[in-house]
């Protein structure tokens, strides 16, 4: 492979990487906003019983 091969390898890998963590980040920026519009909507959650110490 020549260096241009390599470089350009790279920069794809990278890219590659960078969309996956940019997508990633835009899901968990949307699953956290629905849960406070329903959070606004409903009230908070109920506290789960299990969780008391006996």
């Amino acid at each position: 492979m020549t260096i241009h091969a390599l470089a350009g390898l790279g920069l794809f890998l990278t890219g590659a990487a960078f969309s996956q963590v940019l997508a990633f980040g835009i899901a968990a920026w949307i699953k956290a906003r629905r849960e406070r519009q329903i959070d606004d909507t409903l009230g908070a959650p109920a506290p789960d019983p299990t969780d008391n110490p006996k």
